[in-house]
């Protein structure tokens, strides 16, 4: 029964592991299933093109597996994983260095700054309304200022 299915191997069903693989590389990420998916792909366009047995069809697809699965893993290796923008998804940290304006001022050691089309919460040593600070830091979702001069300096 498997002899016989295995013998009757068309290009379709060829194309349809390979969008098989790649929906289910798409759940789960891990970029393997991806290349033995371009396989399978591979293998579609040959049996298309050439017909080749079940058996060639079977080892071609093995070898472009693992060949393609091991050039993946060492150009993972090597490759460089550093981010170019290391806070893209840590907003606050994105405001460090920068200077803004209180917009409620800082009593006890907590106030507001208005941030783009946003409010932060900060704090920092206590100033008026308005005057300038330079966030220095992070804590949760609270920014950590200095005050950098008086109202509106």
């Amino acid at each position: 029964m498997i002899i016989g299915f295995l013998i009757s191997l068309t290009p379709w069903h060829w194309l349809t592991a390979a969008v098989l693989l790649l929906v289910i590389e798409m759940l789960i990420g891990s970029y393997y299933l991806l290349w033995v998916s371009f396989a399978a792909f591979f293998v579609a366009i040959i049996q298309w093109m050439f017909g080749i047995a079940w058996g060639a069809q079977m080892v071609m697809f093995t070898l472009i597996s693992i060949l393609s699965v091991i050039a993946w893993y060492i150009y993972d290796q090597k490759r460089d994983k550093t981010s170019t923008r290391p806070h893209l998804n840590k907003r606050g940290h994105q405001y460090i260095g920068r200077t803004f304006q209180l917009s409620d001022a800082i009593i006890n050691g907590v106030g507001k700054i208005k941030v783009d089309d946003s409010t932060w919460k900060v704090k920092g040593q206590d100033a008026p309304h308005q005057t300038t600070v330079k966030v220095t830091g992070i804590d949760g979702t609270v920014l950590i200022v200095e005050t950098l001069g008086d109202k509106n300096s």
